[in-house]
């Protein structure tokens, strides 16, 4: 989207808004984050294990695919999630496939 000029004197700006995380992303995120603002790979490691069940996850090289993703400037420069990238992974299907019917 991004903006357009309306009659060549007025500008017309779109917002883009994401969906914010719901209240239980938000709960698990501070639960395994320890209350803080960033999740590290032991925390996120500790909910791939608690949680999902991927006891052979590599959350070093799943947390480096999330931020690529997401942010290709900082990756360089953060090694952690954000609740945003939290709930990103959460929710995107190549990153975080729903579980299969046995």
């Amino acid at each position: 989207m991004g903006s357009y000029r309306l009659c060549l004197c007025f500008t017309r700006k779109f917002k883009i808004t994401e969906a914010e995380p719901p209240e239980d992303v938000r709960e698990a995120f501070r639960k395994y984050a320890d209350g803080g603002f960033h999740m590290t790979a032991e925390q996120f490691q500790r909910f791939l294990v608690d949680v999902q069940g991927e006891s052979g996850a590599d959350a070093h090289r799943i947390m480096e695919q999330i931020l690529h993703r997401r942010h290709h400037i900082t990756k360089f420069t953060r090694h952690t999630l954000t609740l945003d990238d939290f709930h990103h992974y959460l929710f995107f299907p190549d990153l975080n496939p729903p579980v299969g019917s046995e």
